[in-house]
């Protein structure tokens, strides 16, 4: 095991839940760094060529994206694969992961549409910084409005994600056919399960996530029934059923925060 393995990420990210996820599944031990919205980039750029999060250090080698991390995870780590051995299965998961990956951004757009203006969400944001009040006030309006603009948060898009995100819901249903304890790809968890249902997460808000911050009577109308509806299908249940049945929770070493 690396002794300075870390995952740099943003807490309430579902991509970055993807990459917990993929560690706890291989039981690898890590540390959390939490990276502030916008200069995360001073990090990201310099140290592995990307614009986002997750990154992951391990000794020397750092790994940007999440789907990356976890083809550099199978790589190094063989145990638990994330990625059957089977020709077959092997090309339906690497393709059903690549579906699911883009359709989380919508399901990220399609929830900042519903939630973005509400104090709650700013707070779950910078929550786990330990930021002074004041620092925290200053940067609040500031990332709301770079959140809008980076992810295109405005009536037409959010209109259109929501499609988009019903199309993932009804690629699970698809695959599943109507059972929620069936995985996608074969008979056991693999790299397409848990991008589908980490991505999918905050959309269910499954107890014990980042996301389960507001409770069902303070979220919007809009939200509360349109997730009762899609939590009703077996697509729903089956993100879920992923969270109680498979979701393990790893070996933290520690939760620290690094303001860039």
């Amino acid at each position: 095991m690396s002794a300075t393995r870390v995952l740099y990420q943003f807490p309430i990210s579902h991509y970055c839940e993807k990459a917990r996820w993929l560690l706890d599944h291989k039981g690898l031990a890590y540390v959390e760094r939490n990276l502030l919205p916008g200069p995360h980039r001073l990090f990201t750029r310099a140290r592995a060529g990307v614009n986002t999060l997750p990154v992951l250090r391990d000794g020397k080698r750092l790994v940007g994206d999440s789907t990356r991390i976890a083809y550099y995870l199978d790589k190094y780590y063989p145990n638990n694969p994330l990625v059957p051995d089977d020709a077959e299965q092997r090309q339906q998961v690497i393709e059903l992961e690549q579906q699911f990956d883009r359709y989380g951004v919508h399901v990220r757009r399609w929830l900042y549409g519903q939630l973005l203006g509400r104090p709650e969400v700013m707070q779950a944001m910078f929550g786990p910084y330990r930021l002074p009040g004041m620092v925290q006030r200053l940067l609040m309006p500031v990332t709301e409005k770079g959140v809008a603009r980076l992810y295109r948060v405005s009536a037409e898009p959010v209109a259109h994600s929501f499609q988009r995100l019903q199309e993932g819901l009804a690629l699970i249903e698809k695959r599943i056919q109507g059972n929620p304890s069936r995985y996608l790809v074969g008979q056991r968890l693999t790299l397409a399960d848990i991008t589908a249902a980490s991505l999918y997460a905050p959309l269910f808000m499954p107890p014990g996530t980042p996301w389960d911050f507001l409770p069902e009577a303070r979220r919007p109308a809009v939200l509360r029934e349109q997730s009762a509806v899609l939590r009703a299908q077996s697509a729903g249940q089956w993100v879920m059923q992923r969270y109680a049945q498979d979701r393990q929770a790893g070996v933290v070493l520690a939760d620290e925060a690094m303001v860039m």
